[in-house]
């Protein structure tokens, strides 16, 4: 190797073991000269710092690829990782809706299925149903995440559709019984024979063919007097031909009447409930004895009380409800 403004004084063999070569450069501008001096063994030392340094320059961009290489791994990690602790917030919130949900299921089964008059034993909904069947090993595979949301939002779906399906149920179910329980189910006398029942019949005063619109219980005085069914009292007053009268409102244009008796026990306003004590059989009015003249009236038009009362329970005393409790006639 010559420099440009390097002069050497004479050739020089190949450097061997022991042999120095010189090399002088001369300034341009100055009189100055630069001798250096090669031997084997700075050659060889030259090299090998040379590859060292070759060495550590390769090394060192090794690593800061590596570095710019993981940098972006780490951060899609970090994300990874925010979006599993995103998504199972969201999961835990899902869960702890259907767990209320459930309950809710649960209370509204109970109510409904009595209600219905299931036994508690043919739908216990404090357990899971069993289930079974053979493994699939060609539809197997694990959930995802995003499978795994879908699958409890449409879980949710279901069960506010359930709850909603059980709502109208309970409510349908409620009105019915209520209707059932303001039927005339109760007989209104506990003794007592029928004396005269409802249709045409001879008139005891004129002796004419005439309309009868209730049913006379022939019953000693004093005998109790209860309400067929629960209901609101709109009359408790005298009448010429009824003598002591007591009118109960059940509702949805149902009506009965209670007449004849020697003492009236309730007032009007008053809340009854089926079985309650109303009365006392007596002779007051149009009669010609102690008895109970009672009838039914559906929008006004008298009705057979028969018909109600065929499937009529034995008379229990009932105590009288709270004015306040609008359920009492339930």
């Amino acid at each position: 190797m010559r420099c440009p403004h390097a002069r050497r004084s004479q050739p020089v063999p190949f450097l061997g073991w022991g042999k120095v070569m010189q090399i002088i450069v001369l300034h341009l501008r100055e009189p100055r000269v630069f001798r250096f001096q090669l031997t084997r063994t700075r050659v060889v030392l030259l090299a090998l710092a040379l590859c060292v340094l070759v060495a550590a320059a390769s090394s060192g961009l090794t690593w800061l690829v590596a570095r710019d290489g993981a940098a972006p791994e780490i951060s899609r990690q970090a994300r990874d990782n925010a979006y599993l602790r995103q998504n199972l917030a969201v999961l835990a919130t899902r869960l702890g809706e259907l767990q209320a949900q459930m309950v809710r299921l649960d209370a509204l089964g109970e109510r409904v299925s009595g209600l219905a008059g299931i036994a508690p034993q043919d739908f216990d909904f404090r357990h899971r149903p069993a289930r079974g069947g053979p493994t699939s090993l060609t539809l197997s595979r694990e959930l995802t995440l995003p499978e795994l949301r879908d699958e409890l939002a449409r879980l949710g779906e279901q069960a506010e559709h359930r709850a909603d399906y059980f709502d109208v149920i309970e409510a349908a179910l409620t009105d019915r019984q209520l209707r059932e329980r303001r039927q005339p189910r109760v007989m209104p006398v506990a003794t007592g024979y029928d004396g005269s029942s409802f249709g045409a019949r001879i008139d005891p005063f004129t002796g004419r063919r005439t309309q009868h619109d209730g049913v006379d219980f022939v019953a000693p005085p004093g005998t109790p007097i209860l309400a067929a069914a629960g209901g609101v009292v709109v009359a408790a007053e005298w009448h010429h031909e009824y003598g002591n009268m007591i009118d109960i409102d059940h509702g949805n244009g149902l009506r009965t009447r209670y007449a004849h008796a020697s003492k009236s026990l309730v007032r009007v306003g008053d809340l009854v409930r089926a079985g309650q004590l109303i009365a006392r059989v007596g002779s007051t009015g149009r009669s010609t004895g102690a008895h109970l003249h009672f009838e039914v009236h559906v929008n006004g038009v008298p009705r057979n009380p028969g018909a109600f009362l065929d499937a009529a329970t034995p008379p229990a005393l009932a105590a009288a409800p709270n004015p306040a409790d609008r359920a009492a006639i339930r």
